[in-house]
């Protein structure tokens, strides 16, 4: 049955509060010094509002501190747990935050008998400011050891002093050392990220000069940093100089140039609001919104009153989604992945077996795909781990999906891949999950 994706939200059962994330905020802000933490959110919620004030101007601006990343994902996760705080909800920030609380909360009995845990927490709430998706890593790889009968101490750091592992994991006659990296984007992958955004604005800012509406589907078989920045609106030049859709193939890749079918968002419009840019707006206007695609919306829109993110009127729209099917940019990637494992290698100690993970969010073009994961699997099949033992290096690739169904509030895919290291068939954690308690099913995120 084809899915409708006219629907509209109802208008009651809006004031549910979500247990696990209230729970876990309520833990994780109890290491810090209650004045201390009042006074960060306050800032938080204040550079928030300003912001909001801005965007219903037309001006974006950052909505908040990079330098307190941890009280922006407090508040988020507030926003998303407490019906009451609902209205500041973020999504296109929220739909990614959410799951990491909701995940802690429902967790937080195995990770209380975590050794050390407090100290991480602590760290995670002051030192960990600016990259808190670090520290969240290292909890959920620690709570799953936990959660299937390990006995698990964070190892104390040292800092300027050694290098030390994340874990030591133990049970009857067998102990692990365990290191847990969360991988960024590479240089290259920014870079790659970067260039399709240029193609994509230079696009909008067509549309917006020539007052035509527009959307265009990409996959680039080339590397997306090699092609011209004009690459797309060469495209959508063609486009406006011919009636109907335009269709093209070449050696930078293929796609379709198309004029944007309005009725479904104007239909719900009528009666809703809309986030702009948001995965239901992109749905209302391409029909689906595909997880593995990047996309940039531009246009211009009416702000709901008191909601300067939500569109109540859209006149003009140019939607660019794109993704990548480039063996070299693969390949790019899974070297990434190869300096990450020989980094965390340094880490682990010669005196017993060891373990890296290395977890990676999926977001649009960043998704992983089978092709990737072969090269992975390549670049660990003649690594060196020197003087550790190291065993096996887990990938745990993870998605958080900006969810469009109309019961459905917060949703990840998630997919486990294991790299044996010196042709070991020893696993500490054999094909466990992070954020779901099930085994893995093969070929949930892509097949090998």
């Amino acid at each position: 049955m084809a899915r409708n994706v006219l629907w509209t939200a109802q208008r009651h059962g809006q004031d549910w509060d979500d247990p696990y994330v209230l729970t876990a905020l309520e833990w994780m802000t109890s290491f810090v010094a209650s004045l201390d933490w009042t006074r960060r959110i306050e800032q938080t919620s204040t550079f928030f509002e300003a912001a909001k004030k801005s965007w219903a101007s037309g001006v974006r601006v950052p909505l908040y501190d990079p330098a307190d990343g941890i009280a922006w994902y407090a508040h988020q996760a507030t926003t998303y747990g407490d019906h009451k705080f609902r209205p500041d909800l973020f999504e296109p920030e929220a739909y990614r935050i959410a799951p990491l609380f909701r995940r802690i909360g429902h967790v937080l009995s195995d990770l209380k008998k975590v050794r050390g845990v407090d100290v991480r927490v602590a760290r995670l709430m002051s030192d960990g400011r600016m990259q808190p998706d670090d520290g969240f890593y290292e909890l959920l790889v620690a709570a799953a050891y936990s959660r299937r009968g390990w006995d698990v101490s964070f190892v104390p750091e040292k800092p300027g002093l050694q290098k030390q592992q994340d874990l030591i994991v133990e049970k009857p006659g067998s102990s692990w050392a365990v290191e847990c990296k969360r991988a960024g984007r590479s240089k290259y992958a920014r870079k790659e990220r970067d260039a399709g955004h240029q193609m994509a604005d230079a696009v909008h800012a067509l549309s917006r000069r020539k007052n035509r509406s527009m959307q265009i589907m990409a996959v680039f078989e080339d590397e997306v940093a090699n092609l011209d920045p004009s690459y797309l609106e060469e495209k959508a030049r063609r486009f406006m100089r011919r009636p109907g859709s335009y269709s093209w193939s070449d050696e930078g890749g293929f796609g379709v140039v198309s004029d944007v079918q309005w009725a479904g968002l104007r239909q719900v419009l009528r009666v809703d609001d809309i986030s702009f840019g948001s995965s239901r707006m992109i749905e209302l206007l391409m029909g689906s919104h595909e997880h593995d695609v990047d996309y940039s919306l531009g246009g211009a829109w009416t702000a709901a009153e008191g909601r300067p993110f939500h569109a109540t009127s859209v006149q003009h729209v140019s939607l660019v989604g794109w993704s990548t099917s480039s063996e070299e940019s693969a390949r790019r990637k899974a070297q990434h992945f190869r300096g990450i494992v020989g980094r965390a290698c340094e880490q682990l100690p010669g005196d017993r077996p060891g373990a890296i993970h290395v977890g990676y969010e999926a977001v649009g073009g960043n998704t992983v795909e089978g092709l990737r994961h072969r090269l992975n699997k390549q670049q660990m099949e003649n690594f060196d781990p020197g003087s550790s033992q190291l065993q096996v290096v887990y990938g745990n690739y993870f998605m958080p999906e900006h969810v469009t169904d109309r019961n459905e509030s917060s949703a990840v895919t998630e997919t486990i891949a294991w790299y044996p290291a010196k042709d070991s068939k020893s696993e500490p954690l054999e094909k466990h999950m992070l954020f779901v308690d099930e085994d893995p099913t093969p070929g949930t995120h892509f097949s090998s």
